[in-house]
């Protein structure tokens, strides 16, 4: 009978690969919008530029007679939008102000939709290579 193949990772490499993952997962998985979200539509009222050159839009809308301001919106360089320019807003009229967001669009939209399989592939190595030592620390007893 020939020795158990020693494993590729250790048992706390594996461990920590696992946890690394699914706090990946937790911090980057897309929660959908809460039911009753609504979109509107605002209007660019500055913009943050950063020393990149990326422009964020900063949007008003007003709701209930309300103005309300938008955190900077996804960056794009060139400049997406200019001020005065119509903009999408979507926000939950539970709670306008805290939920008041320029959702994503395009390509930002995409690549933040494939974070979470960085993290799904990292769950994945982790269970392999914890799987991997357990049978090797099993069969190295036997």
């Amino acid at each position: 009978m020939t020795a158990p193949r020693n494993p590729r990772f250790s048992l706390r490499s594996a461990v920590i690969t696992l946890v690394l993952g699914i706090l990946w997962l937790l911090i980057f998985t897309n929660a959908p919008a809460p039911e009753g979200t609504v979109a509107a539509q605002g209007t660019v009222v500055d913009q943050e530029i950063s020393g990149k050159g990326l422009c964020e839009p900063i949007a008003t809308v007003v709701v209930d007679g309300i103005s309300y301001r938008t955190p900077p919106g996804t960056s794009a360089k060139p400049c997406a939008y200019r001020v005065g320019d119509s903009i999408d807003v979507t926000y939950h009229p539970d709670d306008v102000a805290g939920t008041l967001e320029i959702p994503l669009e395009g390509s930002s939209k995409k690549a933040v939709a494939l974070l979470p399989l960085v993290g799904v592939v990292m769950v994945i190595g982790g269970v392999v290579s914890l799987v991997g030592n357990i049978l090797y620390r099993r069969r190295a007893q036997a």
